[in-house]
């Protein structure tokens, strides 16, 4: 049964695609962010030499940006799909969108990590 395509519908596929844009870019941002405040506490507040940090430090900070660049592509080919389909007139909304589960799931994962790493860093 084909569906007539409506704007509607087209301009629905396209908020959520920006909202997930937006996502990735809060995502990249905090990475950078988290990163860059690392930097900070071991420059300012527990001064060592360059040589002495642990390549790891980082680890968090770049992971959140490589999650945002994963869920931009994701996000790309999801909406590319769901347009082709609504423009055919054969989309049917899914039940449950793997993508949103997907990337909570990650987000998850490294927010207990950063935990865990704010738990176990030294205080002086």
């Amino acid at each position: 049964m084909r569906r007539t395509v409506r704007v509607r519908d087209l301009l629905a596929n396209e908020r959520t695609f920006l909202a997930w844009l937006r996502t990735a870019v809060a995502l990249m941002t905090f990475g950078f962010v988290v990163d860059k405040f690392d930097l900070f506490l071991h420059l300012r507040v527990f001064p060592v030499r360059p040589s002495a940090l642990r390549p790891w430090d980082s680890l968090f900070g770049v992971t959140l940006v490589v999650l945002g660049v994963v869920v931009t592509s994701a996000a790309t080919v999801h909406f590319a799909r769901v347009r082709a389909g609504i423009l055919r007139g054969d989309h049917r909304p899914a039940a449950v969108s793997p993508l949103p589960l997907w990337a909570a799931g990650l987000l998850t994962a490294v927010g207990l990590g950063l935990a865990a790493y704010l738990w176990r860093a030294p205080t002086s």
